[in-house]
């Protein structure tokens, strides 16, 4: 650029400061230390040179040198674009950016087309006064940066990588119903009031309600949106899902809560990815490549209480257009012939009556939905009285024959009961260990076979694979008996935790939709009335009767 002399240059001070460059936010300035000496030292430099004007300072505080959409950058070259300032000073190269291309595409082409002086104070750059040392020396200070910046984003990569194993949370919000704990981030806390309203949510969505319903009850009772209750409490919370001036509680809003694992205790993280540093558009990780940890933090809702409101999910439990309560058994009746649903369906039968004029009785019954629609099932229906009075019955047998054998259990020694379960666990570990060896045996033995000309390379790669997938499966299943050897061991009052939710029906009078859900998988309903109830925790259930019977024969030896 030809240096003009006498030229008053209005210059803009750019200032820019990382969230890895270290300094943070402290007193009652709203800015960093980083970025007052920044400042400082550049006055200082301009104290020398009246001809450079001041016009304006823009700071960045907290945003990356790899993206130049920063705001105040923005707001910088609108001001040239304009002709307010034709000449721009940071502290070093580093400062203005990190990415090689773009600072090289700013610097070289559009700053010179421009007519805007650049200077660089601790890299003794000025482009009024560039010479062929500088032209040269430039764009490798501007890779040494963009290299730097590069290392940097690996180095946080791994160190992020290795806090989502530990169970470390580090998302930048923690999801309603969790606090991020104040000694320690990367740790979540329950928070009692948002995490109240969760399990609320959770027992309507179990007593029928759906998730529109659960969204209405919500917003009439007053209780605020996540987005609205953590800006209540000072958080400074954004999302793209707010389409209102006030968000209100949606159907959709329900549905994330009620599909979301963290409540359980589960922490998964890594579900989304950025190719490389410079690259920031978001991509999907597969599910494989999640990171899962296991009791990372307190739970909101019991493991059980959510498979239940996940398999309700999944199933027709819509409401009556006449009725706010759902049926007490929708979306648990199937038809035991073909699978399909059953469905409700109500007449008005009473001859006599309709002939005097008086109104008829309304009657009740299901009917399988293969019959009722395309005529693919046989037909049969069972009345809706003759229905629940014999569910009703035959949960109550359930529940009673349950809570003998919860009172059975806790009458023999605990100890003993864990010892039992840990070593036929570890009796079915040496089943499965042997038949991993005899499949690693047995590979070797495919392999000295293919080279003794026995076997093919087709055949030989084959077998490879049956005699790998059996290794594999073995291994799988090795892993997963130690883990529950090892929550038995570190936790075996939950094993049988189960129980506990049917103390608090004893003898029930009438089926509720919240007894019913809790106690029944789904009903079989078969074309000669014949019912088959198959009940939750049946796989639970069965063990502890296992267990009963040969603690009380070992009692009896």
């Amino acid at each position: 650029m030809i240096k003009k002399q006498n030229k008053v240059y209005r210059a803009s001070i750019y200032l820019r400061l990382s969230k890895e460059d270290g300094d943070v936010t402290t007193g009652s300035k709203n800015e960093s230390n980083s970025i007052s000496n920044q400042k400082s030292l550049i006055m200082d430099y301009l104290k020398d040179k009246p001809e450079i004007q001041v016009v304006s300072i823009r700071e960045d505080d907290g945003y990356s040198g790899v993206d130049f959409n920063r705001p105040s950058f923005q707001l910088m070259l609108e001001d040239v674009q304009k002709g307010t300032i034709d000449c721009i000073i940071v502290k070093d190269l580093s400062r203005f950016g990190r990415n090689y291309i773009e600072a090289g595409r700013y610097l070289e082409k559009l700053f010179p087309t421009l007519g805007v002086r650049f200077i660089a104070v601790n890299d003794n750059y000025d482009s009024l006064n560039v010479d062929t040392a500088h032209d040269v020396v430039m764009p490798f200070k501007n890779l040494i940066n963009d290299s730097y910046c590069r290392d940097l984003s690996v180095k946080i990569r791994s160190h992020l990588a290795v806090k989502r194993k530990n169970g470390e949370f580090i998302g930048a919000f923690a999801c309603y119903g969790y606090l991020k704990d104040t000694e320690n981030k990367n740790q979540l806390v329950i928070d009692t009031y948002a995490g109240s309203v969760v399990q609320d949510i959770f027992r309507m969505k179990i007593n029928g309600y759906s998730q529109y319903r659960i969204a209405n009850i919500l917003n009439e009772q007053g209780i605020l949106s996540p987005m609205e209750y953590k800006r209540s409490i000072g958080v400074r919370f954004e999302t793209s899902f707010k389409v209102n001036p006030k968000a209100l509680w949606s159907a959709k809003a329900v549905s994330r809560i009620l599909t979301n694992e963290v409540y359980t205790g589960v922490l998964i993280q890594g579900k989304q990815t950025t190719p490389n540093h410079k690259v920031k558009v978001r991509q999907a990780v597969e599910e494989k490549d999640w990171v899962r940890v296991e009791n990372a933090h307190p739970a909101i809702i019991d493991r059980r209480l959510y498979e239940i409101v996940q398999t309700l999910m999944e199933r027709d439990t819509r409401t009556s257009p006449k009725n706010d309560a759902v049926f007490p058994l929708s979306g648990l009746l199937f038809c035991g012939d073909c699978g399909r649903p059953m469905v409700r369906k109500t007449t008005t039968y009473s001859a006599k009556k309709l002939e005097k004029g008086l109104p008829g009785q309304k009657y009740s019954y299901f009917v399988c939905q293969g019959q009722s629609n395309d005529k693919e099932c046989s037909w049969h229906r069972i009345r809706e009285k003759d229905l629940l009075d014999a569910v009703l019955h035959s949960v109550n047998l359930h529940i009673r024959d349950v809570l003998d054998t919860e009172k059975a259990l806790r009458d023999i020694d605990s100890v003993p009961t864990v010892q039992f379960l840990v070593q036929k666990r570890e009796r079915h570990i040496e089943k499965k260990e042997a038949e991993l060896q005899k499949a690693e045996k047995l590979k070797a033995g495919i392999y000295e076979d293919l080279k003794d000309g026995l076997l093919d390379k087709p055949e030989y790669l084959k077998l490879k694979r049956e005699f790998d997938k059996r290794i594999e499966d073995a291994e799988d299943s090795i892993r997963a008996i130690k883990k529950e050897i090892a929550d038995l061991q570190d936790n075996h009052t939950e094993y049988y935790a189960w129980m506990e939710y049917f103390k608090e029906f004893g003898e029930l009078e009438e089926l509720s939709r919240w007894a019913a859900a809790i106690t029944i998988n789904r009903i079989l309903v078969f074309e000669d009335n014949r019912i088959k109830i198959i009940f939750n925790f049946e796989d639970a259930f069965g063990q502890a009767k296992e267990l009963l019977q040969t603690l009380e024969s070992d009692r009896e030896a």
